[in-house]
């Protein structure tokens, strides 16, 4: 007989490698110049819900794993639904923002609908982006993802977690700080007024 716990590697391996085919070939800025995407971001995610929030759910961890392939690569929801089931792929679907939509209405959606599990990887990602923001060049475009970070996700979160009532609440504040703190450390760093 099969130890449930025998069958988490296989699923979030099984994550990894997709997410690792699909964004192969994509980069992004980091401390070492430009470096794979999926090495950078997508692991970066993984392990801050992993390590940092000791989280070991495999739908939250296959998830976050999953948060950007509909959204960056040629993947489909339909491609995710096969490979993981109906709960990961509304997950991902959840966190996909909609070509040319705003990010404020992005952020709207997502909090309306989205669960505890889906929260958690949307502050996961959004910590990792603030942790890497300062390698990019262009300051006006950090100094407005610092702001949307208060006025999009943090200001709505504090509202939204009225309505949940889910195991991951002690671990989404700690994100939420996580963010603030690191919004401060990327405005002292960088010398931004917001």
């Amino acid at each position: 007989m099969t130890d449930k716990m025998d069958t988490k590697p296989d699923l979030i391996q099984k994550a990894k490698d997709m997410a690792k085919s699909y964004h192969e070939g994509q980069t992004r800025r980091g401390s070492a110049g430009f470096v794979p995407y999926y090495d950078e971001h997508i692991l970066g995610v993984y392990n801050i819900l992993k390590d940092e929030c000791q989280i070991d759910d495999e739908e939250v961890l296959v998830t976050a794993l999953l948060h950007d392939t509909v959204e960056d690569t040629s993947c489909t929801l339909e491609d995710i639904e096969r490979a993981f089931g109906p709960e990961i792929k509304e997950q991902v679907r959840l966190l996909t923002r909609i070509d040319g939509e705003p990010f404020s209405v992005y952020a709207r959606r997502l909090f309306a609908n989205g669960t505890d599990k889906t929260i958690l990887v949307k502050l996961a990602d959004r910590l990792h982006n603030l942790r890497t923001i300062s390698y990019m060049p262009d300051i006006q475009w950090i100094q407005k993802k610092v702001k949307q970070s208060y006025t999009d996700i943090l200001n709505p979160l504090h509202e939204t977690m009225k309505g949940i009532d889910g195991p991951y609440n002690d671990k989404i504040n700690k994100l939420a700080d996580m963010i603030e703190d690191q919004i401060l450390t990327v405005q002292r760093k960088l010398k931004l007024k917001i």
